[in-house]
């Protein structure tokens, strides 16, 4: 009897960040098995030994753009004033959204932005991940006002939401071709008009 070949070895991390890649410019649904299997350097059968699914395939991806991306974003949330948490974020967003080696744009807001109602499933946690970052950035506004860094009647909900608004209009931007340059300066206009208020407790 013949001896079962042991399956195909691939790198994992590889395998994942190109998946990343896929879905990041196609979009779960827009996202073809054989893209997928294509980019990864697998097959079907070998890409469903790894990965359960499509469906955990793109939440494993998910997992290393916030393990590799967008963990130099929100490294800015240990900055030590409110000011510096806000510029850092924007213009740590600016590099992440324009790096040469990914795709343009956010993934969390390409990835999934519109889904069928057979996947509203991923189109709700993509939008929860969202609002999770929104509140990571509130709770450290919070955090500066009880520290008498942020103005006393400054809302953290209001200024969370705002930054979040100006993060994702860079976004949009960023997919429309908005050079690194360009979307720096419009994170530095944003700043401007924050730079007083928030200053003026620090």
């Amino acid at each position: 009897m013949a001896a079962v070949g042991r399956p195909r070895q691939f790198d994992l991390e590889r395998a994942l960040d190109a998946a990343l890649e896929v879905f990041w410019r196609y979009g779960y649904e827009g996202a073809s098995l054989t893209d997928l299997t294509t980019a990864m350097g697998i097959n079907r059968p070998a890409l469903y030994a790894a990965f359960a699914s499509k469906k955990d395939l793109f939440f494993r991806a998910l997992d290393r753009y916030y393990a590799v991306d967008a963990v130099h974003t929100f490294q800015a949330l240990d900055a030590p004033t409110a000011l510096d948490v806000t510029r850092q974020y924007l213009l740590r967003s600016v590099e992440q959204l324009t790096n040469p080696e990914r795709p343009m744009g956010c993934f969390v807001l390409q990835g999934a932005f519109v889904c069928g109602p057979e996947n509203h499933d991923i189109s709700e946690h993509m939008v929860g991940l969202r609002l999770a970052a929104e509140s990571a950035l509130r709770q450290r506004y919070e955090r500066a006002q009880d520290e008498g860094d942020l103005a006393p009647d400054e809302d953290p909900a209001s200024l969370a939401r705002f930054i979040s608004v100006v993060r994702h209009g860079l976004a949009v931007l960023a997919c429309g071709g908005a050079s690194r340059a360009e979307l720096e300066d419009s994170a530095h206009r944003a700043l401007g008009g924050l730079s007083l208020r928030l200053a003026r407790s620090a």
